[in-house]
């Protein structure tokens, strides 16, 4: 055997550096072609690497966690039998052409991991016809725990694609035809067989490849991370320009979009979808989603309006739920005033009762909670499940200061200051916006509820009396992101044992902003389980 270097390989075309964050092998143990030996962590995603031949490790060279730049030696191998795959691109004459001498064998669903039972065919990196180099990625597989470019074991050429992508395929299976070298055919794979026929020496493009995308338009060009960032939550790539290498499109392209896509319509005073039921107060408006599943009522918080549910309103109507958004009294397009806590709940039965909503699920977020409390406790029947998120009523402690602020805001500037407290991401509104919603919430229509639920030594709103007897008839969950600089999180010890808590990572004020699907799922669940005890 001969030794030579490993090279911190390539998982992608925009990746430049990258981390070993664990090695799946330890020096003297030897591995086959196919096997993972080292499991790398990008900008992008982490995937086990497969080793490119046979060997032996004798030497790891760097140590875990280190940024290590693409094509570093990161450890010394010897070399089995075969070819040395650890050479690089000039190294060593040119071998003979795949297609002068080559035979197709079938290429499997490969396992990134050693629990992957199936993963979806996320795109296709070649074209029939194509060639590819040991090393190079040829398709982009995504499994429960990442997303990855899988890179090619040999030289060759992509006959045809046997497997579409968005398909999910088992390990194993065949998801294409491709051209090897002889020498090389038996260890592909161990399920992978010569075509009956002799190869062609005609190009490989004679195969038809299945088409693309079902669209008929050419998929944007896109990372891994943000690919499956967009799909989860219902994103078009479509409509995003992208800000990495060659307009490819970043992770923080996909987030930026969500963002403006959540944050920007509170600013918003169109009228889009909006209705207004006549109710004894006064004209209440919201926007009625329809659908014919499950009711899902959502109720807002201090100083926000039904717009504020925008990526939760979406990510529910995609689940088949029908999705009523309410602007509270003293919010967004509602003409009835609110001047304590009493009066944001005051016209919700009859609201319910006149849209015949029979059966709902109702989730609020922030003093919307005290209106869903209140609502809850008068009609039981009607509620089967209750949902609070960064719950107003648990405790005294408040940031008085953004209540006043939000109340009464002076400038942009001063407003700007006040979202950010909102959310562990930036809350970047345009300046048309921000002047928009200063204008609105300039108007002083909240003074008067900001002092009726803030006194001086905190909260004057407690919810907690009710919810221990809510919780002995419906299901109960509380939300609250550990990063919250409004309410703290720790208030929920004050929560009955009955009361399901879900604390979450990396979210402030507003977790369906932060970490939208872990709120949508926890929504959903309410559904799934069938809002019983």
């Amino acid at each position: 055997m001969s030794e030579r270097l490993l090279k911190m390989p390539r998982l992608g075309e925009t990746m430049d550096e990258g981390k070993i964050v664990g090695w799946l092998i330890k020096p003297g143990d030897s591995f086959s072609r196919g096997d993972p030996i080292i499991e790398i962590e990008t900008d992008k995603t982490v995937a086990e690497f497969p080793a490119l031949g046979n060997g032996k490790l004798t030497e790891i060279l760097v140590d875990l966690d280190q940024t290590i730049e693409v094509g570093t030696p990161i450890a010394r191998v010897e070399l089995g039998e075969g070819p040395d795959w650890t050479r690089e691109e000039g190294d060593e004459p040119a071998p003979e052409p795949v297609a002068a001498a080559g035979v197709e064998v079938d290429l499997p669903m490969p396992r990134l991991g050693e629990t992957m039972e199936e993963g979806r065919l996320s795109k296709w990196l070649k074209q029939p016809g194509e060639r590819f180099t040991r090393g190079e990625a040829i398709v982009e597989i995504e499994t429960d725990k990442t997303l990855a470019e899988f890179p090619a074991l040999n030289d060759g050429v992509l006959v045809s694609v046997l497997r579409h992508e968005e398909e999910m395929v088992t390990v194993g299976e065949p998801i294409a035809r491709i051209l090897v070298r002889e020498a090389d055919a038996q260890g592909e794979t161990a399920e992978a067989k010569p075509a009956p026929q002799a190869a062609s020496s005609q190009p490989a493009t004679a195969t038809p490849a299945p088409p693309r995308n079902t669209s008929g338009s050419e998929k944007p060009r896109a990372t891994p991370l943000a690919r499956r960032l967009a799909r989860q939550r219902g994103i078009d790539l479509q409509g995003i320009t992208g800000t990495g290498r060659r307009g490819r499109i970043e992770k923080h392209d996909v987030l930026g979009l969500e963002r403006n896509a959540q944050v920007a319509p509170i600013a918003a005073s169109a009228r889009e979808g909006v209705q207004f039921l006549s109710l004894k107060s006064g004209r209440l408006a919201y926007l009625d989603g329809g659908g014919q599943d499950e009711t899902y009522v959502l109720l807002h918080g201090f100083s926000g309006d039904r717009t504020t549910w925008a990526a939760t309103i979406s990510a529910l109507q995609r689940a088949g739920r029908r999705v009523i958004a309410v602007d509270l009294p003293g919010h967004g397009l509602t003409e009835i005033e609110a001047k304590s806590a009493e009066d944001l709940s005051r016209d919700l039965p009859e609201f319910i009762q006149a849209l015949q909503v029979k059966r709902l699920h109702l989730v609020a977020h922030s003093l919307g909670a005290v209106a869903a409390v209140d609502l809850a406790l008068s009609k039981p029947e009607s509620i089967a499940s209750l949902t609070l998120i960064a719950p107003a009523g648990l405790g005294s402690e408040i940031d008085g200061d953004f209540i006043r602020g939000m109340a009464a805001v002076g400038s942009k500037g001063e407003l700007s200051h006040l979202l950010r407290r909102l959310s562990v991401n930036d809350v970047a509104l345009s300046d048309a916006a921000l002047e928009t919603l200063n204008q609105q919430l300039g108007q002083g229509r909240l003074k008067a509820l900001a002092e009726a639920i803030n006194g001086a030594s905190g909260q004057r709103v407690d919810i907690i009396g009710a919810l221990q007897k809510l919780a002995t008839s419906i299901p109960v969950k509380v939300i609250f992101g550990l990063e919250d600089r409004i309410t703290p999180w720790s208030q929920v010890k004050a929560l009955p044992p009955r009361v399901a808590i879900h604390l979450l990572s990396r979210s402030g004020h507003m977790p369906q902003w932060d970490q939208p699907r872990d709120v949508q799922d926890i929504l959903l669940s309410s559904t799934r389980t069938g809002g019983g005890l």
